[in-house]
């Protein structure tokens, strides 16, 4: 709009394929001055949309609570699993000190404990039936015969009797009613036997360190000097040594377990002791050979006791930080649960009206425009911009349809420049 007294010169147009060919031209030039290093480190990020819902929000929170709780509680202060582990090499020795008693005989360890040394454990003598042997004819109660006997074997109740046997027999099947020839021993005083376990571990992989129990300061090793009698009333159940459990015997573990942290000097091993037979007891048969007037023969020994079975083990730990950033992303991809959780329910619950679903649908999904048949319709674009390019550039025979340097259409070359 023109003053008072005044012209008002109207804006040159450039044409539409003059800009698109600047546009190219610019184009060319911005990549021809180096790496566009804003699109190279582009990244995309999640649009988050804050619903303000009591109910979701308490299961939103509850859930992301109950898994801070999981990794804080269990993965890291009970479960350890940011801690690398190795199984360790545990060491164990048995000793025996005491005195046992039948009648006026004494026992001492050497006549008690068979072996006297022993990696594993110990064997305590509680009952001991010896005979002394020599080939014959008789029942081998170690495996005996019954009926029918065959011919030339001679029927001994429900048994055949055997040549080349070791006689008179003792087997399992007559030990509790040995010959009698036989000598037998009830030892009495094995409770009072004082024994001295020491148990070790080490972790190799781990740290160079050795754990002996009772070693840590303020610390009272507790098998150490402990009588037999104490080490059954730790069983689970306690067991008292008589009856059976004397004249029989037993299999009883003794097992140390180690949990240790190598980056720390102390560590005590738990101890757990049970009774492992299931009421079969426990003897060892022994035989020792001589000759008597030119005949062989052999001392045949039946010997009941408790057989300890002693041995060490567990778990080193040591803290690692690679495992450390493992659970702490697994934790930051179990929280993202608590949003798929919450907004399933915002969606899909029916304890929400259909309006209010709706009304949560628009806010957290956008959707586009339906792009499905963009390519079948790129060809039609094309052909569309060449007929535009073709009608602004001339009309009729090569003539202008511009209206004059001061008029509002025109080629571009007319307007910028003007006529001659």
């Amino acid at each position: 709009m023109a003053g008072k007294g005044h012209g008002t010169e109207l804006k040159s147009v450039v044409d539409d394929v003059e800009q698109e060919a600047l546009d190219i031209e610019e184009a060319k030039a911005k990549a021809n001055q180096g790496v566009d290093w804003d699109g190279l480190c582009a990244y995309t990020t999640f649009k988050v949309v804050r619903i303000k819902d009591r109910q979701l929000g308490f299961c939103y929170w509850g859930i992301v609570t109950a898994v801070v709780l999981y990794i804080v509680v269990f993965a890291f202060s009970i479960g350890g699993r940011h801690m690398q582990q190795e199984p360790g090499v545990g060491t164990v020795l048995t000793g025996l000190q005491g005195k046992a008693y039948v009648g006026d005989k004494v026992f001492d360890p050497a006549d008690i404990r068979f072996p006297v040394i022993e990696p594993s454990g110990a064997f305590l003598l509680t009952r001991k039936v010896s005979v002394t042997q020599k080939k014959g004819t008789c029942v081998d109660y170690d495996s005996p015969k019954r009926k029918p006997c065959a011919k030339g074997e001679k029927e001994n109740g429900d048994f055949c009797e055997v040549p080349n046997t070791w006689c008179p027999s003792l087997g399992e099947h007559n030990v509790e009613k040995p010959p009698p020839e036989a000598k037998v021993y009830n030892l009495k005083g094995i409770e009072n036997l004082y024994l001295n376990i020491m148990a070790g571990v080490s972790f190799p992989g781990l740290s160079d360190r050795f754990f002996v129990a009772g070693q840590t300061q303020g610390v009272n090793n507790q098998f150490k000097n402990i009588t037999v009698k104490e080490i059954l009333n730790l069983a689970e159940p306690p067991l008292k040594l008589e009856g059976e459990l004397l004249s029989h015997g037993a299999l009883i573990g003794v097992s140390f377990f180690w949990m240790c942290d190598v980056q720390y000097e102390g560590c005590e091993p738990s101890v757990v002791i049970k009774k492992l037979d299931s009421g079969q007891g426990f003897v060892q048969k022994r035989a020792r050979y001589s000759r008597q007037g030119g005949v062989e023969t052999r001392e045949a020994t039946y010997l009941n006791g408790l057989r300890l079975l002693v041995d060490s083990a567990g778990l080193g730990r040591k803290a690692s930080l690679v495992l450390a950033v493992i659970q702490l992303g697994s934790a930051i991809a179990l929280i993202r649960v608590a949003a798929i959780v919450s907004d399933n329910i915002m969606l899909h619950s029916f304890q929400y009206s259909k309006d209010r679903r709706e009304a949560y649908y628009r806010c957290k999904v956008q959707e586009t425009e339906d792009f499905s048949d963009l390519q079948d319709r790129i060809h039609l674009v094309q052909s569309t911009k060449g007929r535009e390019i073709h009608m602004r550039g001339s009309g009729g025979n090569h003539v202008e349809l511009g209206l004059g340097p001061m008029g509002r259409g025109g080629a571009a070359s007319s307007i910028v420049h003007g006529r001659g």
